[in-house]
């Protein structure tokens, strides 16, 4: 069975030291993205619960989405960590508000109301002192996307908690800022920096540098790559002429790496998205596992095998904190990142971008419609300009241009094919 979990001997000393701090403040870890903070966590849990002897029932830990829970449990069982240890902010809220406020939980229409269910778990630990301090130690991972709000709770509810964050993922609006997540937790400094980044090779790290802020963070980050390039393979943006043949270039590419013996991530905006192109990747006989996650009665669902090298497709948010050897983004197009029925910002969609292409550790491909592509096609333009990007239009041959740059302009659109009215079985969004 494979696991991504490296055994604590493998950690730097950097990662190694910060395991084993003492839970006697709490504890602010900051990292980029391949700098080990999940590592780290893990093996942190361990640490903790073993030298202090602390029974699953007084410690926890806190991940983003359930996708990166059923992730992590797959590690865990290599460090003899129970499962039920690790879990969502929500549904320990859940849980608490059930056992302790009322087992009649509120509800916005059809759908849980998890911020009426953080209100009332807020409230039954400053009104009964008896509940506060029953965790020993809580360990958050993706801390940066958490509503300021968690916080509050989780002092209230932990003797101990360590957060591990990276501003520059930070995907949700509503998420609380680096000074925020320090004065709720009482923490004076910046706390401890994970520097190194040991994921993103060269290639995949100049790509994924072009979607942050400014030269000063783009600088930053690359000065942390410490990945090995094992193959000079350059990231490749595809333009198709239409849908049809994006989805058929997509399948390609996945049996490519598939031989290579590689674990293939496949990225999207949409939950719709993702039931789309699993169809119709599976029309074209390729097989992949969906990322998704939902309740059924009052437990959430994944069916998602980690231990396994079935590719696997996620929207941008469930892909946090995943790893995959290569990184496929398919149709990046506008209205692939619809929130509701408004489109992401600029802003956001430039942050998604850096999070999809930075769970890939050797290599990424993109693609998008002609005439369709996201805003974003500037900075692709920028980032073939500097040679970290290949462009290459369909029709066609696949080539992929290892050495140089420029842009294979290839034959032009094939005849045929469908476009975004063509009447394909899965839908565009």
């Amino acid at each position: 069975m494979s696991t991504w979990l490296l055994p604590r001997s493998s950690l730097t000393p950097d990662q190694s030291q910060i395991v084993s701090l003492p839970p006697t403040e709490h504890r602010i870890v900051q990292g980029g993205p391949g700098s080990g903070k999940t590592q780290v966590l893990v093996h942190r849990a361990a640490h903790l619960a073993g030298k202090y002897k602390v029974p699953a029932s007084k410690y926890r830990v806190f991940v983003f989405t359930n996708i990166i829970k059923e992730y992590i449990r797959s590690g865990f069982q290599f460090l003899n960590l129970p499962d039920e240890t690790v879990g969502t902010f929500d549904s320990w809220c859940y849980l608490l508000y059930e056992n302790h406020i009322s087992r009649a939980i509120p509800r916005s229409g059809s759908s849980i109301d998890f911020d009426a269910i953080r209100e009332g778990v807020s409230w039954l630990l400053s009104r009964k002192p008896a509940l506060r301090g029953l965790l020993d130690f809580v360990l958050v991972d993706e801390g940066q996307d958490l509503a300021p709000e968690v916080y509050r709770i989780l002092t209230l509810a932990a003797a101990h908690v360590t957060v591990f964050i990276d501003p520059y993922q930070k995907i949700f609006e509503d998420g609380a800022q680096t000074q925020a997540i320090m004065e709720s937790l009482g923490v004076r400094r910046g706390g401890q920096m994970l520097l190194a980044t040991y994921r993103n090779a060269p290639f995949v790290a100049y790509l994924a540098s072009h979607f942050l802020p400014d030269v000063e963070a783009q600088a930053q980050f690359l000065r942390q790559v410490s990945a090995t390039q094992k193959i000079k393979e350059r990231p490749l943006y595809y333009v198709a002429g239409t849908f049809d043949e994006e989805m058929d270039r997509v399948a390609e590419i996945i049996r490519q790496r598939l031989v290579m013996n590689e674990r293939v991530g496949i990225i999207v905006g949409t939950n719709r998205l993702v039931h789309g192109l699993a169809k119709g990747l599976a029309e074209r006989r390729v097989v992949v596992e969906k990322a998704v996650a939902k309740w059924e009665g009052r437990a959430v669902n994944v069916q998602c095998d980690f231990s396994s090298n079935l590719p696997k497709i996620a929207t941008f948010h469930m892909a946090k904190g995943l790893t995959f050897d290569t990184v496929i983004l398919p149709r990046l197009v506008e209205r692939s990142f619809l929130e509701g029925y408004r489109l992401s910002t600029e802003e956001t969609r430039r942050r998604l971008l850096f999070v999809g292409i930075a769970r890939a550790t050797q290599w990424v491909f993109l693609s998008s419609v002609r005439g369709q592509a996201v805003g974003e096609l500037g900075v692709l333009r920028d980032a073939e300009r500097e040679g970290h990007l290949v462009i290459q239009a369909g029709g066609g041959d696949w080539k992929q241009d290892a050495g140089g740059g420029g842009r294979d302009e290839g034959a032009g659109p094939r005849s045929g094919g469908g476009g975004p009215d063509s009447g394909d079985d899965f839908e565009p969004f």
